[in-house]
């Protein structure tokens, strides 16, 4: 979650998990996923849709809970979840389309194309680490009271870059990681620059129209939003409604929606080159200092059977 430093656990949630051909085996395992998902479900730790598939298609969907509890609305396959830093990997997909295309550089420093951005920061953070997440740029707990004070207000981007471009780095560009969601806001920000497109535009345009994902947009909260899920938090009181945060904080950094169904059509299409070469989706999914690629985390776990198996992920 991005709520680093708010003593809140969101507890209305989204699983989407895709197994890799031959190690998982749909006939022989989902009922002992349904039997789990449930018993989770009823012991008060789960609620939220879940999608379990392969190169083959889907063999296990199913929602758990309620996507609004106060109309006794079921949550299923078809639910809408605000997806939250997921939405990084569909940023990083974006700046390396236009990476191909030669309309940005990796190596390319901020200044580039936010002239205005402060030059001490700005001059010295390339693209690549704002991808990487090794910029030195803070999270939000750099700012003050951030969510207190800030994460409900209707920004323009200007005025809320303003809120931590002269915070101090935490380290010298490149030195290591650290999770940055400002980073990846500027590379909303500087996306539109370059394009002279919003990034809801670019979404639409270049990734959820080319593959059919009709469920997916970006969160806007006075649209009308059939199947969107209410947001909870769990407190030791019981559940009450999630606290209001306004998407004009979040941008390319976690302000879309999406559903189960919509997140398996993009996740089939990072095998493919329809919306990036194989070249670049190398790039994309190497790892870099930290274990994280460009909007994904890449990691190795070791199975039961002593196999090696990489992992490619996000939290959302």
């Amino acid at each position: 979650m991005d709520n680093i430093g708010k003593p809140l656990q969101i507890f209305l949630c989204l699983i989407y998990l895709i197994f890799f051909p031959g190690i998982f085996h749909p006939q022989d395992k989902s009922q002992a996923v349904d039997k789990l998902l449930t018993e989770l479900y009823n012991a008060g730790k789960f609620q939220g849709s879940v999608l379990i598939g392969n190169d083959s298609g889907i063999f296990y969907e199913k929602g758990f809970g309620y996507a609004n509890l106060e109309f006794d609305i079921p949550n299923t396959p078809e639910t809408k979840f605000r997806i939250a830093s997921i939405t990084k990997s569909f940023t990083s997909m974006l700046v390396m389309q236009f990476v191909q295309e030669g309309k940005l550089k990796l190596d390319a420093i901020i200044k580039n194309y936010l002239p205005e951005y402060p030059a001490k920061t700005g001059s010295i953070i390339t693209i690549h680490q704002l991808l990487s997440h090794t910029s030195g740029l803070g999270h939000y707990e750099v700012v003050p009271d951030f969510f207190r004070l800030h994460s409900y207000l209707p920004y323009i981007h200007n005025d809320f870059i303003k809120l931590f471009q002269d915070a101090p780095l935490l380290f010298e560009p490149g030195a290591r990681y650290s999770y940055s969601s400002f980073g990846y806001y500027l590379l909303g920000v500087i996306l539109e620059k370059v394009s002279g497109k919003s990034y809801e535009e670019l979404l639409n345009g270049r990734i959820l129209n080319m593959l059919g994902m009709k469920n997916t947009s970006v969160d806007n909260s006075r649209r009308i939003e059939t199947n969107r899920a209410n947001g909870y938090e769990k407190t030791v009181s019981g559940l009450q409604n999630a606290g209001y945060r306004s998407m004009s904080t979040a941008l390319a950094a976690g302000d879309m929606l999406s559903t189960v169904r919509d997140l398996y059509l993009w996740d089939r299409a990072l095998y493919n080159d329809k919306l990036l070469s194989a070249r670049f989706r190398e790039i994309m999914f190497r790892p870099n200092t930290g274990g994280y690629g460009y909007g994904w985390s890449v990691n190795k776990i070791k199975l039961s059977n002593g196999r090696i198996l990489r992992t490619v992920s996000h939290t959302g």
